[in-house]
């Protein structure tokens, strides 16, 4: 495994990288050094290059982090951090899941509505995973990227999981079993299926940006 350079395969290194990253410390000290260690890793590569390329994902682990910690107070700053240094970020899921849960224990429910609808669109399988439903098979869709495979679910990390309360469990099922939450899946599944097959560039582009418009709607309830 070792190549003759005496260094791992980048493969294994990153694999290793996240296994640890996912590790979460068990007391608040230590969860605390750790987000300490993460923010002032992403402050010195902006010190030093202008700008933060996270290729490990600190970036969104601190979003598991910080909601592990539960200092809401904390957890606001960061997130208002994150949104000016990355304002074009797609994201990924996980992120989205304890964002929009420490939303919510902010007392902020429609910018955390916001943020479950686009996890839910992010990937189709983590919130029905959290709820403890079955999942038999993957959606017959294009996916744009491997954050929306079904697989994607065994990277929830069970500290997240353990974390989630009963209540906030329940509002998760709520919001997705809503009218407006069966709309937008609908839709989006009606699009994403389409785009399997449809190879038209100027197709693909409507298609596309009607997907990408789907959760405006709740996007302007947070304004």
């Amino acid at each position: 495994m070792i190549s003759s350079s005496g260094q791992l395969p980048a493969l294994l290194v990153n694999h290793r990288l996240k296994v640890y990253m996912f590790i979460f410390p068990e007391t608040e000290k230590k969860l605390k050094a750790r987000i300490s260690s993460y923010r002032t890793a992403l402050n010195k590569e902006k010190k030093t290059h202008h700008f933060i390329n996270d290729g490990s994902g600190k970036w969104y682990v601190l979003f598991s982090l910080y909601f592990l910690l539960n200092d809401l107070k904390k957890s606001e700053s960061y997130f208002t951090w994150y949104q000016e240094e990355f304002p074009d970020d797609a994201g990924e899921p996980i992120q989205q899941l304890c964002w929009s849960l420490s939303l919510l224990r902010m007392n902020k429910p429609v910018e955390a509505r916001y943020r479950l609808a686009k996890l839910m669109l992010d990937n189709l399988y983590l919130i029905p995973y959290v709820m403890g439903q079955p999942l038999d098979q993957e959606y017959d869709i294009w996916h744009a990227s491997n954050f929306q495979n079904l697989d994607y679910i065994d990277d929830l990390p069970e500290a997240v999981s353990h974390a989630i309360t009963d209540d906030e469990r329940e509002w998760m099922a709520e919001a997705y079993g809503s009218l407006e939450f069966r709309r937008i899946r609908k839709r989006y599944l009606e699009i994403s299926h389409e785009l399997l097959t449809t190879k038209d560039v100027a197709e693909r582009r409507l298609l596309l940006n009607e997907s990408r418009g789907l959760l405006q709607p709740l996007m302007e309830k947070t304004d």
